[in-house]
């Protein structure tokens, strides 16, 4: 860790020099190198990202800073001017990458006696507060707490400075389609405690994977509480111990787990006496308490977005940029399913994206374009456009001179058998249509244009922005996400044929005087679903302040029509205190259309309520 942290001081005091010991370590440039865009560069250029050797270019790796050196070098090579932070081709900014957990305790505490519970029966979720807890037991069910009076299972419960115990999941004959899936998440359930003043939560899971699984959520927020997941073995000696009965537990019968999993319970066990206090209370045990304590510590790591320019002489500038992190060796987001790990290491995503970006690069360095051009790869895109939120955020070049961005994700699978090639964006701007139209007479493409400009990609860090976005794809396939994208599954000359096009579109942006922008409207059937309403926040996801920080409202939704403004941190969604997206989008789940529901939001140093009048979604 030292060693990084002198290496980044270095990159800012000294970039050539630091630049100059670190090419020795990276491959050979890729021969012959000509200005043209060329399917063997494409190929050398994927199979380094791509190798075993950069173990899946994961976000505050080692590896991930090769790629960035490699990347680096490229752009110098071309002639690019460095348009990074102090003079260099990088922009540093941190990132969250995991969590950490140690030194956690669970004991029963009984009659001045101590037991402890076996350190492998539980474990605090990567989101839970850190610090020491200790409580009566109380047992709420699910732990299920519905507005509406759908579900209550607090009801007639006295939870305050108690230590809640819940199963995970929702009961099978739960409406999929109604409010209880969304309240049955693990950080609903724990929002529900916290806000009835609980002094921890433990929820019981039967699988023990499940019980040891630590993935961190991505979310920077704790949950205001300590949060564990506790064995079903676990809490069936707790409820013997507390007597409240092991058999509580089973008659629940089959849960359907809070992951989407399904977890079924058969437990077959005696009904221990209850004492005259759980009897009077079924809820609450008597002269039993829980005593714990959950340590868990994000781990804060630094990545680097990588950008050089290509000066033009007049106004303005284009961005055409791809994201080169992937999963390094899976954890969250993978789609693999085996036990053995293994390297992710994204050859289409999004190493195929980043050849591109060079090779168009490398092309523009030699045409002495009108405007200038930004080229740009982006780090911490799968961990939620980290890197092109931070960039619109914290700009190196003036934001307010970029026309449009042009964004490569996955441009490596065309197929000769469909030709089909995604270009979403395509309603942002009234010149795209046109564009994407008469440049295709030559490759023939079979082109599936897509109106709207935000999803699951760094142009939408740009729309959010009121840049006109174009995003080129070939597409999902069995491989994405998953080992087996690799270099050798590539269609090198349908990639070829698909960075020349997307050449032909940049140089008509580049020749013209305008690109107008134009916010695309809703359709129905992108709103987000399990919510009975709608509001048209649009998220943040590179926030780390307590709330839910929002880049913008959708034009004349409920969220545009409240005054709801970009940079607006919410913290209050009627009567649920929110501290993430999490607790979010619970609030979302407890209202219903026609509500005229009141919303704090934070606003630099002002503390705003504004009415959100909730429709239908």
């Amino acid at each position: 860790m030292k060693r990084f942290h002198v290496f980044l001081l270095s990159l800012l005091f000294s970039p050539v020099s630091v630049f100059a010991q670190t090419t020795a370590t990276l491959p050979p440039p890729p021969s012959p190198s000509v200005p043209a865009i060329t399917a063997h560069e494409l190929r050398a250029h994927v199979s380094w990202l791509a190798s075993d050797e950069l173990e899946g270019r994961g976000t505050g790796t080692p590896a991930i800073e090769r790629a960035a050196e490699y990347i680096a070098r490229e752009f110098a090579r071309y002639g690019l001017t460095p348009a990074g932070d102090n003079g260099t081709f990088f922009q540093s900014f941190p990132v969250i990458t995991g969590a950490r957990t140690q030194e956690n305790m669970l004991a029963l505490l009984q009659g001045g006696s101590k037991e402890a519970i076996e350190p492998l029966q539980f474990m605090p979720y990567t989101f839970s507060a850190s610090g020491e807890f200790t409580g009566p037991i109380v047992f709420a069910r699910y732990g299920i707490a519905d507005p509406s009076g759908e579900r209550d299972d607090y009801d007639g419960l006295q939870v305050a400075g108690a230590v809640v115990i819940v199963r995970a999941g929702y009961p099978d004959d739960t409406d999929p389609h109604g409010p209880i899936p969304m309240l049955s998440t693990a950080r609903a359930k724990a929002l529900a405690a916290r806000e009835r003043g609980a002094a921890a939560l433990l929820i019981v899971h039967e699988d023990e994977h499940a019980v040891r699984d630590f993935t961190y959520d991505r979310s920077p927020s704790d949950a205001g509480l300590p949060v564990g997941k506790l064995h079903i073995d676990a809490a069936r000696m707790i409820f013997d111990r507390a007597g409240l009965g092991a058999h509580r537990l089973d008659e629940l019968g089959s849960a359907t787990a809070d992951e989407g999993n399904r977890s079924a319970v058969a437990l077959v066990v005696h009904d221990p006496p209850m004492s005259d206090a759980a009897a009077a209370d079924p809820g609450a045990a008597e002269a039993v308490t829980l005593h714990g304590s959950f340590m868990v510590e994000l781990e804060r790591k630094v990545t680097r977005n990588v950008i050089g320019a290509v000066e033009g002489h007049a106004p303005g500038s284009l961005v055409v940029g791809g994201h080169y992190d992937h999963l390094g060796w899976g954890g969250e987001g993978s789609l693999y399913r085996g036990t053995e790990p293994m390297i992710h290491n994204g050859a289409d995503d999004n190493a195929s994206g980043t050849a591109s970006v060079l090779e168009l690069a490398q092309h523009f360095a030699t045409q002495r374009p009108k405007h200038t051009m930004l080229f740009m790869a982006f780090s911490g895109e799968e961990m939620g456009l980290l890197g092109s939120a931070h960039w619109v955020e914290h700009p190196t070049r003036p934001l307010g001179d970029v026309r449009a961005m042009f964004n490569l994700d996955m441009v490596g699978r065309l197929q000769d058998s469909t030709r089909r090639l995604n270009i979403q964006g395509i309603g942002t701007s009234p010149i795209w249509k046109d564009a994407v139209s008469r440049y295709n007479d030559e490759e023939k493409f079979n082109l599936g244009l897509i109106e709207d400009g935000q999803g699951s990609s760094d142009h939408s860090s740009f729309y959010t922005k009121n840049i006109p976005v174009l995003f080129f794809f070939t597409g999902l396939h069995t491989d994405y996400h998953r080992p087996s994208d690799d270099a050798d599954k590539l269609t090198y000359d349908g990639q070829e044929t698909v960075t020349r096009y997307i050449a032909e579109i940049v140089a008509d942006a580049d020749g013209r005087d305008e690109i107008p922008f134009v916010t695309v409207a809703k359709k129905e059937n992108q709103r987000v679903s399990r919510f009975n309403v709608y509001v048209g926040t649009i998220p943040d996801y590179s926030a780390n302040e307590k709330g839910f920080r929002i880049t913008g409202a959708s034009p004349n939704s409920p969220a545009d029509k409240a005054g709801m403004k970009e940079g607006d941190i919410i913290v209050r969604f009627g009567e649920t205190e929110v501290r993430n997206i999490y607790d979010y989008m619970t609030a979302l789940s407890r209202h219903t259309p026609g509500e005229d529901v009141p919303v704090v939001v934070l606003r630099g140093d002002d503390r705003l309520t504004l009415t959100v009048s909730l429709v239908k979604k």
